[in-house]
């Protein structure tokens, strides 16, 4: 079971990128341009309302049981709350502060990175948060189905074998991962926003 720990977190690991790329990116694009956003925002309600496992086996037959697959599963339910959160943080962001990077003459692009994006951080790393428990519960019921590895694929082979002891063992194992990812994303939220933390503790005192 030990050689399918990094399949597994290959999986886990390129659709949780690849959720937050796309996540960022396109609820950036959204939540500047209003015409898109109000385009868009029904279509989101109706795929956001689906539970992404019932998806599952509508992508396996469309793609076949592959490892590509399973990243793609991954991606469709991982990317909600990033996308949202995105939209939400980029039109939140303070108009007197816009105002003020006008005057300044800022260009679209320095508005973008040193304003947009940092006021909205805050909500993107909320939303990345809740796409790493959705990425890791895909990853698991994407492996228990139509696959011959991952911890996901082992856990319910030990359950079908009664074997109890192992299937604790890969259960317990997924917790160890995902309190891995929380540990290692605490440490990255910390550094990027650092300031935010800063203003926070300054209006406390």
């Amino acid at each position: 079971m030990m050689t399918d720990v990094i399949p597994s977190l290959t999986r886990l690991g390129v659709g949780l990128l690849l959720s937050i790329a796309l996540g960022i990116a396109a609820g950036t694009l959204i939540g500047l341009v209003r015409p898109l956003r109000e385009l868009t925002e029904p279509i989101f309600e109706f795929f956001r309302a689906i539970p992404p496992p019932v998806m599952i086996p509508v992508i396996t037959v469309i793609l076949g049981a592959t490892g590509f697959t399973k990243v793609v599963i991954i991606v469709l339910g991982a990317i909600w709350p990033i996308l949202l959160n995105t939209i939400d943080g980029v039109r939140a962001t303070d108009s007197v502060m816009k105002e003020t990077a006008r005057s300044f003459r800022l260009t679209r692009s320095q508005r973008l990175w040193d304003l947009v994006l940092p006021a909205a951080m805050p909500r993107i790393m909320a939303g990345i948060r809740q796409a790493m428990s959705i990425a890791l519960i895909l990853m698991v019921i994407s492996e228990m189905s139509n696959s011959s590895s991952g911890l996901g694929y082992w856990v319910t082979y030990f359950q079908r074998n009664y074997l109890i002891a192992e299937m604790w063992s890969g259960i317990v194992l997924l917790g160890l991962v995902g309190v891995l990812l929380a540990v290692i994303f605490g440490i990255v939220e910390r550094r990027m926003l650092r300031w935010y933390h800063g203003v926070k503790e300054t209006e406390r005192g």
